[in-house]
């Protein structure tokens, strides 16, 4: 059985980005996840400020990565101690996931912290927020019966990237 069809095939209750709740998500559930995302992104901001300042006083790029997802590890295992308990088979398979994704997060951090240790931050941090243009190719590859990609997405994907030129450029 393919990753897709067991993707599908996959009893457990519609969450968020399954296919049938994509439809239809509730108002206040999108301005949760905006909220969300808009909390997340002024503690990205402000961690590159931080960092770019750590790097310049303190830390080669290599050793401030690595304080940085020590401290971001130490903190997420405290938050996340309490459900981690009887997960069974799904909790193994999700595992994986997460490791892959961690994996590629600790590149992101070190590759954002050499960036910040050679660059500007005012010219580093727009060039990263260059992500959703991978998140959407890589959703479009790999969460096919997941995610719907629509013209919408495209194009409001293709507007981060233009104003990461024009900060870029100007």
């Amino acid at each position: 059985m393919s990753q897709t069809e067991a993707a599908r095939t996959h009893t457990t209750d519609p969450g968020p980005t399954d296919q049938a709740s994509t439809d239809r998500v509730p108002r206040r559930t999108l301005i949760t996840g905006a909220a969300f995302a808009f909390s997340a992104a002024l503690a990205y901001g402000g961690s590159q400020v931080l960092t770019r300042q750590g790097i310049g006083h303190l830390a080669p790029p290599l050793v401030g990565s690595l304080i940085a997802l020590f401290w971001g590890t130490l903190g997420f295992a405290i938050l996340s101690a309490r459900t981690l308990g009887g997960r069974g088979d799904h909790f193994r398979r999700g595992a994986i996931y997460f490791a892959v994704a961690g994996i590629f997060s600790a590149m992101g951090v070190l590759l954002m912290f050499f960036a910040l240790g050679r660059g500007q931050v005012v010219i580093v941090s727009p060039v990263l927020a260059t992500n959703p243009l991978f998140t959407l190719l890589f959703a479009a590859m790999f969460l096919r019966g997941v995610e719907r990609i629509t013209l919408r997405i495209i194009l409001g994907a293709l507007l981060v990237v233009a104003g990461v030129v024009v900060l870029s450029i100007f």
